[in-house]
This record gives C-alpha cells, structure tokens and sequence, in this order.
C-alpha cells in the first residue's frame, strides 16, 4: 500500500538520522555559504528570471584527485560569470582547510540576487598557489644544527621550513542552481590540474538550462544496508552511475565519501541529476566498489539498496530494490565487484 506523502517524509526524516545520511550534494565537508563579493557595481539592467523561476545560491560539489588542495595560504577562489558581464567572487571557499586527496567538498555561494538559471554563463576557478618559507622554532632549529659523524652540522634546519608552490587535482565538479523549490544543474567538468603556471580553470555553464517541473526527477536517494561485513571506506569505495534510456549515464565517485559503512547500519545517498529526467528515462543503476584485492583487501556485504527519486515537486517514487551482494575485487563470479539493478516505479 502506497504511504501517505506526509508519513513517507517523517520516515524519511528519521532514517536520514539514524543513517546520517551523506547527501552527496551537500555533506562530505559542507561548508558555510559564502556570500561572495561584488567585484564592480551591477550593471544598469538587473537580470530578471523567467517564468517565475529564479535561483538565489550556487552549490558546488567538487572531487578532489591524487594531489591535494594545501590549505592555509593556498586556497581556491571561485568567480560566477553572469550574461549581462556582471561577475561575482567568493574568495578562500575552502576556509583555508586541506581537501585531502580523494575528498569530496561542497561549497555554497549566495548570488547577491535572484538571477534566472539562464543568465549564469561561466563559473572560474581560481587557486591561489604560493611558495613560502616557515622558519623552524628555536627548539627544532637546536635539534637540526646537532653535530653528524665527521663534525659537521646538518645544514636542513632551512630547508625544513620550505614550502613549495602547490598543486591541486580537481577530478570532477558539479554545479547546482537552488532556488525556492528549485535545483537546476548548471555546469560540470571533469579533471583538471591546478598548478601556479596554470593558476585558473573556466567552465562554461550548460546551454538551454530549463527549470524542473513537478513530475521530472531531480535527484536519486540511494538507501544501503550492511550486513555482517561492513564497507571499510579510506580507498575502498563505492562508486554509483545512473544509466538512461538514451544510453546516457551519470557517473559519481566515491559515494560514501571514504567514510566507513559499519556493520549492520543504514547508510544513505542522494545524487542530484545533471539535468531533469522523467522516471521511465531512467533505466536502472550500477554499483561498484574501488576494491583492490590481495593481503588485506576489503570485501562488503551489502543487505539491501532501495533507490527512490525525488520528484521536482518534493514527492518520492521508489524505483528499484535489490537484495544481498558480496562485494569484492573480482570482476565476475557471485561476489563481482560490479552489479546492475533496473529501475521502473513500484509505488
């Protein structure tokens, strides 16, 4: 029997804080919006929203490679682009924090005014990457000048202190228009490297961005449950792709953000569609895990997954269930590291 709307969101609401649920758009290390700075006066002509539809905030979901972003003095700076050559700026949206190698961040910036999706053109990144020199303290400086076999002093008390000019690893963006009752995906990128000769990288927005209406989909919630052998997280992951029926597919890494799935718990995770899709172009999902295999590799029993798509209107379908999977490294056999489910509406 289908559950009223109001009684679903309650078990929603409750298994979201029993699972603590890791909103692959918003969790991971969500940060406070930022507010950005007007770089220059608005222009004489406000940008109007269409039809009603207009967006207030920027969220940025952002992967980080094998290189990490340092922190500290070396931080990211993100300009939004608008179609009347307005530009806003947010400046250090990492807070001066690391984003470890393999992190995945998100980052909010609230427009100084409601902009129609349309109007957002171009979003910059720019890292701030600078060398620099932090002396030793007195009693790391004593240490290092100590006398080595031959009476001579080791010369590193200097080069201790040196710091080199940082690189990032950016694999994957993903930018999110949110209004009132709205979520429009507004651009997204793949993999880039940061480096201070290569300081900025554009991204240009998706053309034709349209507002969701009620019956499209704007997000999957992922529900896992773990069975007697829990997902270890660090670099054994589960990666998710969305497959449409137009042989499309969305592809998000790491989707419990390295973060250990114990045994016997709930766990979940929400994507945000990188466009709007109605349920029957959605044919189903693969899972797969980052397992490696050999001495010490991870294995997981999943107990069960339900995948439920949030309708623009707010409203949930469940479209697919499965049951136990023993996850490994093999590529083939009963415990394949690599499983497809298919998605149709079942309430």
């Amino acid at each position: 029997m289908k559950e009223p709307k109001s009684r679903k969101l309650v078990l929603v609401g409750k298994h979201a804080l029993i699972a603590g649920v890791l909103a692959v758009a918003g969790y991971a290390q969500a940060t406070t919006p930022n507010r950005g700075v007007l770089l220059r006066p608005q222009s004489g002509t406000l940008l109007k929203s269409v039809s009603g539809c207009s967006v207030g905030m920027i969220n940025l979901r952002i992967t980080t490679g094998n290189d990490d972003l340092r922190g500290g003095k070396d931080n990211l700076n993100i300009e939004i682009h608008f179609a009347n050559g307005d530009m806003q700026t947010a400046t250090n949206v990492n807070k001066g924090t690391n984003w470890p190698n393999q992190s995945v961040n998100t980052v909010s910036i609230n427009l100084t005014h409601q902009v129609a999706p349309t109007e957002i053109k171009q979003i910059r990144l720019v890292h701030s990457a600078q060398a620099g020199y932090t002396p030793p303290s007195a009693g790391q400086a004593g240490i290092s000048a100590m006398p080595v076999a031959g009476g001579m002093t080791a010369p590193i008390s200097a080069a201790q202190g040196i710091q080199s000019e940082d690189n990032w690893d950016m694999t994957e963006l993903q930018a999110f228009a949110l209004g009132k009752g709205v979520n429009v995906p507004v651009a997204s990128s793949g993999f880039h490297r940061f480096t201070g000769s290569n300081p900025s990288f554009d991204i240009n927005a998706q053309s034709g961005v349209t507002c969701p209406t009620g019956n499209q989909v704007t997000k999957i919630s992922f529900t896992f449950n773990t069975a007697d052998d829990d997902l270890r997280g660090g670099k054994d992951n589960l990666n998710i792709t969305i497959l449409f029926n137009d042989g499309t597919s969305q592809a998000v890494t790491n989707a419990n953000h390295s973060q250990n799935w114990p045994n016997g718990s709930a766990r979940g995770a929400e994507i945000l569609l990188n466009r709007p899709a109605a349920i029957d172009q959605i044919r189903g999902f693969t899972l797969e895990d980052t397992f490696t295999g050999g001495s010490g590799g991870d294995n997981w029993n999943m107990a069960s997954v339900q995948a439920d798509a949030v309708l623009a209107d707010g409203s949930y379908r469940t479209i697919a269930k499965s049951g136990f999977h023993r996850f490994s490294a093999d590529w083939s056999g009963p415990k394949a590291k690599q499983i497809t489910i298919s998605a149709h509406p079942i309430n």
